[in-house]
């Protein structure tokens, strides 16, 4: 009996020792709840957490930095310390929000590269001034937006003098980026830029930004959009003002389901997208961390691809449209610690990751 009353220990002993050993990762949502994109990326990152034993906690920046630091002081004072944090820096709050992180020694990825110019130059690398700072996951947004450029020129009325406006998002060096790589291929191009706004990623501003376009620019036949939301705001601003005769092609990015789904009907013609999968990158590279992968001490980023949907090839992707499940993803196949890799295989369709 004794020995029994002993195994029974030990089990139990054993297995609140498992419980107490749990990763704990503090992922700060940037933006609300509701969010069409950044709940995909929460959502992935969920179930990417789960598969790899990960305890996600989630807080949200509510799109504003002062309110993300503000949040991220208060989880960070009132709840037990988390082994990992993985977030957006956002400009002009960088420097204070690693600051935070390193004086609780918590170890974070970053998402999206967002600064730049001398606001960079002060955080520096990181694992330099910031030891905690591990590295950075990201897109190349100005590839991206380069490509989407590219692509809207192709798909535009050949019998016009192409003539383009740029729906950025906000003042920041995401969207600067972006808008960039798009300025750079109509230039190069001779596609006239008539003029570059501002919509902060609303469709509803979009909207009221194109009218007051295409009052000003009569013959645009060009809409290129930071966002899929902004895209079908300009698209929505076109069927109210736009004449019989005027042909225009749009797009945006981030693969929403609306956006799919308005590529299909033939509303807006592409979008750029597959970077909501960077929450499980970044998970699955603290995977490798967390078990003596030399990656993140051998690199400071983690590249992960864009691809760009059109009618063409919109019915590959129509399986993302109706709430798939993230689950049926097989994350761990990414793992580099687990495959006895040293380099990312990276591929850009999330269904390639399914499991059998």
């Amino acid at each position: 009996m004794q020995f029994i009353i002993r195994v029974i220990l030990l089990l139990f002993v054993s297995m609140t020792f498992n419980v107490m050993a749990k990763q704990t990762v503090l992922f700060v949502n940037p933006s609300v709840v509701d969010d069409p994109f950044w709940s995909k990326v929460q959502t992935i990152s969920q179930n990417a957490a789960k598969q790899l034993g990960f305890d996600l906690q989630v807080i949200y920046g509510e799109g504003n930095r002062h309110i993300q630091i503000q949040e991220l002081k208060k989880y960070l004072e009132y709840q037990s310390k988390p082994d990992y944090a993985i977030l957006i820096l956002y400009p002009g709050a960088a420097e204070e929000t690693l600051e935070i992180l390193e004086q609780h020694q918590v170890s974070s990825i970053t998402l999206e590269e967002t600064i730049s110019g001398d606001e960079k130059k002060v955080i520096s690398e990181p694992g330099q001034k910031f030891k905690f700072w591990l590295g950075e996951v990201y897109h190349d947004n100005y590839q991206a937006g380069y490509e989407l450029a590219k692509t809207l020129h192709q798909l535009s009325d050949k019998n016009l003098k192409s003539k383009a406006v740029i729906i950025n998002g906000h003042y920041g060096s995401e969207s600067d980026m972006r808008a960039k790589g798009a300025v750079d291929f109509f230039g190069s191009h001779n596609v006239d830029v008539a003029q570059e706004v501002h919509a902060s990623w609303s469709e509803s501003l979009s909207t009221e930004q194109t009218l007051k376009l295409l009052k000003r620019h009569k013959d645009i036949n060009i809409v290129w959009a930071a966002s899929d939301l902004m895209a079908i705001g300009a698209m929505k601003a076109c069927k109210q003002a736009c004449a019989e005769s005027q042909n225009i092609t749009f797009g945006g990015f981030d693969w929403l389901s609306v956006g799919l789904e308005k590529i299909a009907s033939g509303e807006i013609q592409a979008s750029v997208g597959g970077h909501f999968m960077m929450g499980a990158w970044a998970l699955v590279s603290l995977f490798d961390h967390h078990n003596k992968h030399p990656y993140w001490a051998e690199h400071k980023e983690l590249v992960i691809p864009m691809g760009i949907i059109t009618k063409d090839n919109v019915h590959n992707y129509q399986w993302m449209k109706s709430n798939p499940n993230w689950g049926q993803i097989d994350y761990k196949s990414k793992s580099l610690y687990l495959n006895k890799q040293s380099e990312y295989q990276l591929h850009l369709i999330p269904k390639v990751w399914q499991k059998n």
